[in-house]
């Protein structure tokens, strides 16, 4: 006898074939400022651009007036390789016995931080540790707490580069204690920041969403929804409070759908959770949030709500880098049909150039698919290829179905 579940299995995929074949394409294009000078040039992708993608760039292209494909690589923020190492200034290493590994290092620059590299001897202990921050190395906030550090042994070299990531700051100082109650100390070597060559690697300000306040019934929490017309990715979030003496556990929720017995239900899903502090500047890392709506949620218990002047959020810089030649005009482009290109020129950036011409594009819009016009559309883009899937398709479910109607007379 066949297993009860076999009929919902393949009606279930009959669907699914049919949602396949009505799913439609939806493109993108914008133009390529002019380009005034002949060679490499920077593109960073405005988060427009990011959320027509979703941020999967695989279907991301430069095309030139003949609808030539033109190579390009991508550049993250985390990318060493286009980064030069600057060491931090380190005001005191201290090892106290049985206890604990202090360091503590020096933000000369003043500039805003988020991240500190640090460079350890080979080692295979598994370490956790806190980070806090100071402007005189005598009151000390809480940045980090309980992190865990392992994956300390490289086989290529004789230390391993690990990033220490924080709340968006700027400390004069920077403490990072290493738990050595159960374990030796490790070996800490060097510290200091990646900073681009080429490339400006400061956050960008997502102002899309729309705030609205949502009072419970209960009173205990203040709810904060978030919505946009489409969904940015948020790697950054800070709170303005204006509130003095507080201490608030607050978090970020994402409603998802699920099944549970045939059931389709509505559930919060915890994107983060962290804490406001009247001590700390109250910034933090998300991970995971790329959305059009979502939910901040602050447990007030007893206390009144805070007063929140603002709250910001940002996402980290990615650039596109390509070579284009001058007076010629390119476009842009999304298209979801698309696979992941391989082009050469990402293993040529790092060692041939010494600056990079910025450029932007402009007028980037969804393509309507009757306004799309191609002088010579592929196979793959014509009617006739459309009717060929369409028909194949119908075949298909035809096929499925009679088997499904075959299957069903066969159990009664």
């Amino acid at each position: 006898m066949k297993h009860p579940n076999m009929k919902t299995k393949k009606l279930s995929f009959l669907i699914l074939v049919f949602l396949v074949l009505h799913t439609y394409c939806q493109n993108y294009i914008g133009t390529i400022d002019t380009i005034k000078q002949k060679g490499l040039h920077k593109i960073m992708l405005s988060k427009e651009i990011r959320s027509a993608a979703n941020e999967n760039f695989n279907s991301l292209r430069i095309k030139d007036v003949k609808e030539n494909e033109v190579p390009y690589t991508l550049i993250y923020n985390t990318n060493t390789v286009f980064s030069k190492f600057l060491p931090a200034k380190i005001i005191s290493k201290k090892v106290l016995k049985d206890s604990i590994t202090s360091l503590i290092l020096a933000n000369v620059s003043g500039k805003n931080q988020q991240r500190i590299v640090l460079k350890i001897a080979n080692n295979n202990i598994i370490k956790y540790y806190t980070v806090s921050g100071s402007n005189d190395t005598e009151n000390w906030f809480g940045l980090v707490s309980n992190k865990r550090l392992n994956y300390l042994n490289s086989k290529q070299k004789t230390f391993t580069e690990k990033v220490i990531e924080f709340p968006l700051n700027n400390y004069r100082f920077i403490r990072i204690d290493f738990d050595d109650k159960h374990s030796l100390p490790i070996n800490i070597l060097d510290a200091g920041v990646y900073r681009s060559k080429f490339f400006v690697q400061e956050p960008s300000i997502i102002d899309n969403f729309k705030q609205e306040s949502i009072t419970p019934e209960n009173r205990k929490t203040t709810q904060l929804k978030f919505t946009a017309n489409s969904s940015h990715k948020v790697n950054t979030i800070a709170f303005s409070i204006t509130s003095d003496f507080f201490l608030r556990k607050a978090k970020i929720i994402v409603k998802e759908k699920r099944t549970i017995k045939k059931r389709i239900e509505t559930y919060d899903k915890i994107i983060a959770i962290f804490q406001l502090n009247s001590k700390n500047n109250n910034t933090f890392d998300v991970r995971g949030l790329n959305t059009n709506e979502f939910y901040v949620e602050i447990e007030n218990e007893d206390n009144p709500p805070l007063t929140i002047d603002k709250i910001t959020f940002f996402q980290d810089p990615i650039y596109m880098v390509t070579n284009l030649n001058k007076d010629e005009k390119y476009n842009i482009i999304i298209d979801s049909t698309l696979l992941k290109p391989k082009y050469d020129i990402g293993n040529f950036i790092s060692n041939t150039i010494s600056s990079i011409e910025k450029t932007t594009v402009l007028n980037f819009h969804k393509v309507e698919q009757k306004s799309q016009e191609l002088k010579k559309p592929a196979f793959w883009q014509t009617k006739t290829f459309m009717w060929v899937c369409l028909i194949l398709g119908g075949i298909f479910v035809v096929f499925f179905a009679l088997k499904l109607l075959k299957d069903i007379n066969t159990e009664s």
